[in-house]
C-alpha cells in the first residue's frame, strides 16, 4: 500500500468458516509483528464465508493496534446509510482503528441470487458515488441532532437524526479496476484498492493514471490518495487441494520460493 510517498503492509484473508481458529492466530500474528491492515474481502454469497463484519467484530476484540479494513464491502447487499452506521460503531469499540472499503459487487449473478441488487455499470458508479457522499455527509453531521436528507438514485436518508459520531474522519476506500471507478476514487476517496487478479503488475501504471486524473479534474493532489495493492498467490497448497491463481509466478508457492 502506497500514497503520500509511505509504504506499509497489511494481510487479506478469506473468511472462511472452517479457519477461525488459525483466522484470530493470523490476526493475533499481523497484530505482534506491526502490520498496517487485516483485511477481508466480502462474498456473503458464498456458503463457506463468514459474515465479515460479525468476524472483524471478533477480530477487533482479539487485537490492539492492527486496523481493520472490509476490502470490500458489497453494496449490492449493504445499504450505504447502514454501512456507515456499523462503520461507526466498530470505531468506535476499536478506537479509531476501522477504515471502510466499499465496491459494487463483481458477481453479480450470485449476488442476485442472494437477494441483492443487479446494477448496470452506470448504477453501479452511481451507488459507489452516493455511498462515499452519503458516509461523508452522515459523519459530519453524528451527534449534532440536525437533521441530515439526501436524495440519491440509489440511496436515501429523509430527515435522520444520525449517530453516534466516528471518533475521526473514517478512510474511505474504493475497490476498482476499470477507469470509471479509479476516477471516481481519485475525486472522492481517501484510497482506492485493486487486486492482481484484474490489475496485474504490467498494467498498474495506466490504473493509477485514471486515479490520478480524477484527482486532478477535481483539484486533489494525486499523491494524497493511498493505493492499495492486493497480490493474489498461494503459498503451500494443502494435499490434495488445487487453487487457480493468475499469474502464479507473482507470488506462488512453495514459500521458501
Amino acid at each position: 500500500m502506497t500514497g503520500g510517498g509511505s509504504l506499509v503492509f497489511g494481510l487479506h484473508i478469506e473468511p472462511m468458516m472452517e479457519r477461525l481458529a488459525e483466522i484470530r492466530e493470523l490476526a493475533r500474528l499481523a497484530d505482534e509483528a506491526g502490520l498496517a491492515y487485516f483485511a477481508m474481502h466480502d462474498h456473503a454469497h458464498n456458503a463457506r464465508h463468514a459474515e465479515i463484519w460479525t468476524l472483524l467484530t471478533a477480530i477487533a476484540l482479539w487485537t490492539e493496534r492492527v486496523r481493520l479494513l472490509p476490502n470490500v464491502a458489497v453494496l449490492a447487499l449493504r445499504s450505504a446509510p447502514m454501512l456507515a452506521k456499523a462503520a461507526v460503531t466498530l470505531d468506535r469499540l476499536t478506537g479509531g482503528r476501522v477504515e471502510l472499503g466499499i465496491g459494487a459487487g463483481a458477481y453479480q449473478d450470485k449476488v442476485a441470487a442472494f437477494g441483492g441488487a443487479r446494477w448496470s455499470l452506470a448504477e453501479a458508479v452511481t451507488a459507489i458515488e452516493e455511498t462515499l457522499r452519503l458516509c461523508r455527509l452522515l459523519w459530519s453531521k453524528a451527534g449534532t441532532g440536525e437533521p441530515v436528507t439526501f436524495q440519491g438514485k440509489i440511496f436515501s436518508v429523509l430527515g435522520i437524526d444520525f449517530g453516534p459520531a466516528p471518533t475521526r474522519p473514517i478512510p474511505l476506500w474504493v475497490g476498482a479496476a476499470k477507469r470509471r471507478t479509479a476516477r471516481l476514487a481519485g475525486e472522492l476517496a481517501d484510497g482506492v484498492t485493486v487486486t492482481s487478479l484484474y490489475v496485474p503488475p504490467d498494467e498498474l501504471s495506466r490504473f493509477n493514471r485514471w486515479v490520478d486524473e480524477g484527482a486532478q479534474r477535481v483539484g486533489r493532489n494525486p499523491s494524497e490518495i493511498r493505493r492499495l495493492y492486493n497480490l493474489l498467490g498461494v503459498l503451500d497448497v494443502p494435499k490434495g487441494r488445487s487453487y487457480r491463481v493468475n499469474r502464479p509466478g507473482l507470488l506462488g508457492g512453495p514459500a521458501d520460493a
